[in-house]
């Protein structure tokens, strides 16, 4: 089961990355042709009907969280009859800043926004109807321009939520090293 669902996610994860840049073919999906895969690997396109994907997570059970920048939604999506392929996505939420990063851990979704992080408790039992979510921090800056939040349980048990840099390119007289006196 643990490399069946590392192989979807796996896939799943090239197909974001890959997809994006490609041009699109006539029907207007990307173009996986243009890709060159090791011996023995193919590619296809496991949840068409999800834009825009930027984190993932999977649950024990194979439902598959996928944050959006852009569109501000967190999705679920399920493979109902372990054909490979995406058979529901669900809207979890929308509406937000984007919510770029996501995570799972005991039954529940973390959902990292630009300015807070959000948790959905019992996610999976809740997925046609999620329940409002639970503000865990809602003390991050809020500048959006490096505000994006990838975020992933260590194995110590703690959520990690980077903060971001504070500009594109720092004025490096401006601050201080670390290691000055």
């Amino acid at each position: 089961m643990q490399i069946r669902s590392l192989s979807i996610l796996f896939a799943f994860a090239l197909a974001v990355v890959v997809a994006a840049p490609l041009a699109a073919q006539e029907d207007g999906g990307p173009q996986l042709d243009k890709l060159t895969l090791p011996d023995g690997f193919s590619i296809d396109v496991y949840a068409p009907d999800v834009p825009n994907a930027r984190q993932m997570s999977l649950s024990p059970d194979g439902t598959l969280f996928v944050s959006t920048r852009r569109l501000g939604n967190v999705y679920a999506v399920r493979d109902d009859d372990g054909d490979q392929k995406a058979d529901r996505v669900l809207t979890l939420d929308s509406g937000l800043n984007m919510p770029n990063g996501v995570a799972f851990r005991d039954g529940d979704l973390y959902v990292a926004e630009v300015n807070r992080v959000l948790r959905y408790d019992d996610i999976e039992a809740h997925l046609e109807s999620p329940p409002e979510p639970v503000v865990v921090n809602d003390e991050f800056p809020t500048d959006r321009a490096h505000g994006w939040k990838f975020i992933a349980f260590g194995p110590d048990g703690r959520l990690y939520v980077p903060v971001g840099a504070p500009c594109n390119v720092c004025d490096h007289e401006a601050t201080t090293p670390i290691n000055s006196p």
